[in-house]
């Protein structure tokens, strides 16, 4: 089932809520690949492209969320920044363990669960700090 944006999830700052806003999109992508991997029909390039949006996102997103977090002197910035540590370390042992080329659906179930988990988990109870800072 899709999981959809809502007012929830906004932290204030647009840059940051378009970035999680594209997160959702690729969660959301993740779930009709698993359609198509239990139909016999997944295409390991759609898979590569959202490894390159993950790896990508990890980079860049939690860089530019730490930092927003660390100048307006949230004071979850520390939970966050750990947050993306452990994150981090998820998203490095799952994609050296899996590659577009060898992906099961049973990875990429996995793969939506962690990060949906992280969507309505780590947003709400973390990020949206960011909103009594700005």
């Amino acid at each position: 089932m899709p999981i959809q944006w809502s007012q929830q999830y906004e932290v204030g700052d647009p840059r940051t809520d378009r970035q999680h806003q594209n997160l959702f999109e690729y969660v959301n992508r993740i779930e009709q690949l698993i359609e198509q991997g239990r139909a016999g029909r997944l295409n390991s390039q759609e898979v590569e492209h959202l490894f390159i949006f993950l790896d990508a996102y990890v980079n860049t997103h939690f860089a530019y969320e730490e930092l927003c977090m660390t100048l307006r002197g949230c004071k979850m910035a520390q939970k966050n920044k750990e947050a993306h540590d452990r994150f981090l370390k998820f998203w490095a042992e799952f994609s050296r363990a899996h590659t577009p080329q060898n992906i099961t659906v049973a990875a990429l179930e996995t793969l939506r669960t962690t990060l949906a988990g992280w969507l309505t988990q780590h947003i709400c109870k973390i990020d949206v700090a960011l909103r009594q800072t700005t």
